[in-house]
Formats: C-alpha cells, structure tokens, sequence
C-alpha cells in the first residue's frame, strides 16, 4: 500500500514576508462511493452488494443519532467518533450560553488495526507532472 504526496509551498501566516516551507501534501487518486465499498466487502465476504449496501445505509442513518444522543461510536480495530464543540468563548462560565456554540464536529481517532496499517503505507513522492 502507498500513499502518494505531492510536496508544496506554505507561507508562515503570522510572517507573510518569510520565504515559504515546504510540506507534504497527500494526492487523492479521486473518490470511491458507498458502491465501490460495498463491491469490495462483498467480493470478499457472503454478502451480495445489496446486502451490503443495505448495511452501510443503515450504519448511515444509526451512526448520527448515536452520536447526537451523546453516545461515543465505537467501531472496534476500526476507531471510534465522538462529537465535539466547536464555540466561541466567553470571559466567564456564567458568560457562556449556547449562542456561543457554533456547530458540532466529528472526531475520529483510528483504531490498532486501522492504525497498523496506516502506518505500514510507503510515501511515494509525485513528480510536478502527476
């Protein structure tokens, strides 16, 4: 498994006049959709792609009701999702209302496994033309 990356340019923001750094930026080959994975499980379980895909709709539609009952979503070797705030502040606790919240996002931390292999890939750099 490789994981392509492209190396690009970055201005420090707080010094807008000092020479750029560069950094690794990870090229996505493009997009695979809920029916490429579902093919995918498919072809290596006893499932057929539409019990699959049933299966991903289904984790779908329970997936951001669990986590909106504020329940952690814990998906084994694969990782686990939480919500987490995202607010303005305020000087005091007692300053603080939910009018200062603005949104909820999702945090996932990968699990062993997933991070195994995550950590397995090889970096393979892109030249200028790719």
């Amino acid at each position: 498994m490789s994981i392509n990356y492209k190396v690009i340019p970055r201005k420090n923001p707080g010094n807008i006049t000092a020479d750029p750094k560069y950094y690794a930026s990870i090229n996505s080959k493009g997009r695979r959709n809920n029916r490429y994975i579902a093919k995918q499980i498919a072809d290596r379980s006893s499932l057929n792609e539409m019990d699959v895909l049933s299966v991903i709709e289904g984790f779908l539609q329970i997936v951001p009701t669990t986590l909106t009952d504020g329940y952690t979503v814990d998906l084994g070797d694969f990782g686990t999702m939480n919500l987490i705030a995202k607010s303005q502040a305020a000087e005091t606790e007692e300053d603080f209302n939910s009018s200062l919240i603005e949104g909820a996002k999702v945090a996932f931390r990968p699990g062993k496994l997933f991070r195994k292999e995550l950590n397995a890939a090889e970096f393979v750099k892109l030249n200028h033309a790719e």
